[in-house]
């Protein structure tokens, strides 16, 4: 069995974090190696995910922490995870979502299956203090880099890729939406992704997280204009297509329960 790298950014997750990891080392696949990186928390995170790694660490779960001197943001913090990592598949889960048991066995065989070196699934979504999903967000069976192109169709915390074959993605730095970004730059290298039709993951809807849509345009926009160097009138183009997508096709895709 190949190793899996799971890439955990931890960012103040204290009160989140054990379920996370619970979700983690309860995977049905081995051998696993989960990359913890905290972006200089100033609560308990660091000091319990260094405890949690002590309890759990065995000869085929393997812990890697390491803690940023400063706040850095997610894509510098990922991006730290990602050069620790020596796993031949890469996986992502932040430090408040949660993985089904089942998720990576899954993704991996449909990757042997298919052929292909990214694969992302359906998820569940919950709201912050209950674990009773309120919906769940579909997803195509393949995803290509156009597609995802006009709006982030991949979740995260389900995608996974093997960097035998496509080798390490650099995460963007920009401050928000990196993941959309990295993802973008995956499937530009790997070609298309595999998507399973089951929830495998649940992701969590933070009370604190909450943009506004002036705030949620601009990051967007930004992926075009700033990560993929777009012209002003490109970006403004596929920022056009970016809303016709999310608003008509993707909100279609997420079933409320």
């Amino acid at each position: 069995m190949d190793l899996v790298s799971v890439i955990a950014p931890v960012y103040n997750n204290h009160r989140t974090l054990k379920e996370t990891l619970d979700s983690i080392v309860q995977q049905d696949y081995r051998p696993l190696e989960i990359v913890i990186v905290d972006d200089a928390s100033d609560d308990e995170s660091f000091a319990f995910a260094k405890a949690y790694s002590l309890q759990y660490q065995q000869h085929d779960t393997k812990f890697i922490l390491h803690q940023n001197l400063k706040n850095s943001g997610a894509g510098v913090t990922r991006n730290k995870a990602l050069g620790l990592a020596t796993g031949r598949y890469m996986a992502f889960l932040d430090a408040d979502d949660i993985w089904k048991p089942e998720k990576l066995t899954k993704q991996i065989n449909a990757l042997k299956l298919s052929g292909k070196s990214v694969c992302y699934s359906a998820y569940e979504i919950f709201e912050e203090d209950y674990l009773k999903p309120i919906a769940i967000h579909n997803v195509f069976p393949e995803l290509t880099f156009e597609k995802l192109h006009k709006t982030n169709y991949l979740g995260n915390l389900t995608g996974i890729y093997d960097a035998s074959l496509i080798g390490k993605v650099k995460i963007s730095s920009i401050r928000k939406r990196q993941d959309w970004a990295m993802w973008l730059d995956v499937l530009k290298i790997a070609g298309p992704a595999v998507g399973i039709q089951e929830p495998l993951a649940s992701y969590r809807l933070g009370a604190g997280l909450s943009a506004s849509k002036l705030d949620l345009i601009k990051y967007n926009y930004s992926v075009y204009r700033t990560h993929l160097g777009y012209s002003i009138f490109k970006s403004c183009w596929y920022m056009t297509l970016f809303f016709y997508e999310q608003f008509f096709i993707k909100n279609a895709m997420r079933k409320t329960i």
